[in-house]
């Protein structure tokens, strides 16, 4: 009886909103208001309506119809209800107005509805929305799969009416319906259809009683379809009103675009009462493909989704202690192995040590100051080996020794060395903080916002900690901190043994220490930085995570040239110039790759190429210029048969051989150039570096040096980690240069220990894999240590 005096009064009310005054109604009776001066008339007629029933009406701007639906508790006592309308003969200008007034709330909308797309617009004759009720607040306790959840009650049945401006009659078809599955069980795979104009959402509560091996209170929502069509996924509060149109699915709670693939952690702590998963299809595929790609006419979307809980929290530490303790013993291990092979192996760098047949020149003992007060900048430095180098005399030479190329005073060189170190701190340290400020800042942005597009996590395998929503991928960078710290350490032991200046003038690789401090510091901020960026990745901030790659390569390309050439090496000045270059290319190919700008950065690609190869091929004595391509010529091709054989055959192979790789990786970019142009720059200076080692390497082997054991092992496992984290790598889980339903596309579950994807497993690979290939440049001529230095060869 209260439930019919309240139908009575909604539709009296209803009425009295549209009649300029009242008039007593009737289950059937026809209603009629006069409009002032008008005289139009208005018959608004109550129905009846049967839950599941297709009631086919016809409108007009002369009739309205309100349909009252009796409850049916056999079909209505757990799911709500779904109202469907259709029409062929509305138009945008006369659309069917629908207004569905509920207990607590009222939604309304006009049919046919129009969804926006890069065309303008795609009209749709059908729309199909789920009504919304509190389902804390109409729910009990049910058992299913093991799991508490939440079993949802009915609501008193709406009242729908249906009306139109349109002269002529408009037939149209209204159905209300229970919407199955409603409620989601946990780890069970659903199956749904949807359209832009016809949307769907379902209620999600969080079990009470947890297990061991999950964690219920955060789960993980996976969202898979076989098609391309773009879709917005969105997570709101179990409240009304839900936001499930294209126009307003983004304004509550998390969301994030996909085609193929998608997934969302979500925690208890967000969404206390439970949460609606809407899934809302866009108008065209322009946000998720980044291309205009439109099929106004086949918008069905079938979508599988699954929740599923996260990591437990004992799982959770366990791959945290894990790691650290890992970490630990590679320490212990490394460390006393280290030490002890070091030590067997370490014969003083002494005088005393040489013997009687040592060929020595001994030197006037300077003190630890003198000269170096008297030089007051880098400029001086150069003037003083302009003044030693005769470079004309040593192109004139058949075999180049490292004495001819290790005039300068060591004090000067060590402190030329350490500039390295002061200018990577100096970077880092203006370079890290603002990354760090800026990144967080994303990070509050997502947080407020819920726009999951604004960070390229692999959302399958993202576990939060506190407001990061990707813990994992920042911890796992913990690798290249530390490996970076204990090759520091491997640094300084070596240097405390180098104590006898005049031995170090005359015997073995003069040591830059100072590059080598400057090495461990940049795969340190390597980890700092590539950490920054797993916080939020995107497009817009990849630099992050590669930049420091870039001063690794070309510091490790600037230490191995160094070897055999310590008085012609590029200055600290120099080398952080190119650098600055390279990440100014790396902006420009991000924000402006043009095919203009890939046939520039080719044709600059191959010139500096050939620049180099002259300058390692001629022992960094040669020079751009016409005049200075003579003299060379003129000192290495003395009858005519040298212009046609190569001088120094080993090199001139070698080299030619970098070079060919060069032009491959440079025609490949320019014939394939994708929008990922800071990897290919990152891989040209990578793919440079590691055959400029091989080169050495292959150079030492030619002229009969020996690689002493220690150093050969750490290859090993240097070569061993690259291999398997090079796999690692290319089984990516995200790409930033495709937009975030591309990126989403690469998302995988976690690999190892539930805690950790390929990405995560690449970074402590590569950071082993780089720790050793360091070491391996530290040690590589050691068993020249106590050969006299007319006796080392140039390459």
């Amino acid at each position: 009886m209260r439930a019919s005096l309240l139908r009575a009064l909604v539709v009296s009310l209803s009425i009295l909103f549209a009649s300029s005054y009242e008039i007593p109604i009737n289950a059937n009776t026809n209603l009629t208001r006069h409009e002032n001066l008008n005289l139009q008339v208005l018959n608004a007629k109550v129905i009846n309506g049967t839950v599941g029933e297709v009631m086919r009406l016809k409108v007009n701007k002369n009739t309205e119809y309100i349909i009252q639906y009796e409850p049916d508790k056999e079909r209505l006592t757990e799911v709500p209800l779904r109202v469907t309308v259709f029409t062929q003969d509305a138009t945008l200008k006369n659309p069917i107005i629908v207004v569905v007034r509920q207990q607590k709330a009222v939604l309304s909308w006009e049919l046919p509805i129009h969804v926006d797309d890069s065309n303008g617009g795609t009209t749709f004759p059908r729309i199909s929305r789920t009504l919304c009720y509190d389902p804390w607040n109409n729910a009990t306790d049910h058992l299913q799969n093991g799991y508490s959840v939440k079993r949802l009650m009915l609501e008193d049945p709406p009242i729908v009416s249906v009306a139109t401006s349109s002269i002529d009659d408009v037939t149209v078809e209204v159905t209300v319906e229970p919407e199955d599955e409603f409620t989601i069980a946990p780890n069970q795979e659903y199956t749904v259809a949807v359209t832009p104009s016809e949307p769907k959402y379902f209620y999600y509560d969080f079990p009470d009683n947890a297990t061991q091996t999950d964690n219920t209170q955060t789960v993980v929502l996976v969202v898979t379809s076989e098609d391309n069509v773009c879709m917005t996924v969105s997570i709101q509060n179990a409240s009304c009103p839900v936001f499930d149109l294209n126009v307003d699915v983004k304004f509550e709670g998390l969301w994030e675009t996909m085609n193929r693939k998608g997934g969302i952690t979500i925690s208890k702590s967000k969404f206390p009462y439970g949460f609606f998963v809407v899934f809302v299809p866009q108008g065209d595929d322009v946000e998720c493909e980044g291309d205009d790609m439109i099929d106004a006419l086949n918008r069905t979307k079938i979508v599988k989704y699954i929740i599923k809980p996260s990591i437990s929290y004992v799982d959770y530490v366990n791959a945290i202690m894990a790691t650290c303790a890992c970490i630990v013993l590679f320490y212990m291990v490394f460390g006393v192995s280290f030490f002890v092979c070091s030590s067997k192996a370490y014969i003083p760098r002494t005088m005393e040590y040489m013997g009687d047949s040592a060929v020595y020149t001994p030197t006037t003992p300077v003190s630890e100051h003198d000269m170096l007060d008297n030089i007051s900048c880098e400029t001086d430095y150069d003037t003083i080996a302009e003044t030693i180098l005769d470079k004309a005399e040593i192109l004139a030479k058949d075999e180049v020794f490292l004495s001819d190329l290790a005039r300068k005073d060591f004090r000067i060189l060590k402190k030329k060395s350490y500039s390295y170190l002061w200018h990577i701190l100096t970077v880092a340290l203006f370079y890290g903080l603002p990354v760090a400020q800026l990144v967080i800042t994303y990070q509050k942005v997502l947080n407020d916002t819920g726009n999951q597009d604004l960070c390229y996590y692999n959302f399958l395998c993202a576990h939060p900690l506190g407001f990061l929503s990707d813990f994992n991928h920042l911890f796992s960078n913990i690798g290249y901190v530390m490996f970076g710290l204990l090759f520091l350490w491997c640094v300084y032991r070596r240097e405390c043994w180098h104590k006898d200046n005049d031995f170090d003038a005359h015997f073995g690789i003069p040591q830059h220490y100072g590059m080598f401090y400057a090495i461990g510091v940049a795969l340190t901020m390597e980890g700092v930085l590539s950490g920054s960026y797993h916080i939020c990745p995107n497009h817009s901030n990849f630099q992050f995570d590669s930049s420091f790659m870039y001063v690794i390569a070309v510091l490790g390309m600037v230490k191995i040239y160094q070897t055999r050439h310590p008085d012609i090496n590029a200055t600290a000045y120099s080398t952080f110039g190119v650098l600055a270059v390279a990440i100014f290319l790396g902006m420009w190919g991000i924000l402006a790759s043009s095919y203009y700008f890939w046939i520039a950065f080719t044709v600059v690609h191959i010139f500096v190429g050939l620049y180099l190869t002259a300058q390692i091929y001629y022992f960094g004595c040669w020079k751009v210029g016409i005049k200075n391509y003579y003299h060379s010529w003129a000192n290495i091709c003395r009858t005519p048969w040298d212009t046609l054989r190569p001088k120094y055959t080993s090199s001139f192979f070698l080299l030619t051989i970098g070079n060919v790789c060069n032009w491959a990786l440079a025609i490949y970019g320019l014939l394939y150039h994708q929008k990922d142009f800071a990897m290919h720059l990152l891989a040209i200076f990578m793919i440079n570096t590691i055959m400029y080692f091989i080169f050495y390497v292959a150079m030492k082997v030619i002229h009969k040096e020996r690689v002493n054991t220690l150093a050969l092992c750490f290859l090993v496992i240097s070569l061993t980690c690259a291999t398997t984290a090079m796999y690692c790598f290319l089984n990516k889980s995200i790409s930033w240069s495709q937009t975030p339903a591309g990126s989403r596309q690469f998302n995988q579950e976690c690999k190892l220990m539930r805690f950790y994807d390929y990405h995560d497993i690449w970074h402590f690979l590569s950071a082993v894999g780089m720790f050793f290939m360091f070491m391996v440049i530290l040690l590589l001529d050691d068993d020249l240590s106590h050969v006299h230095r007319t006796k080392i060869r140039v390459f």
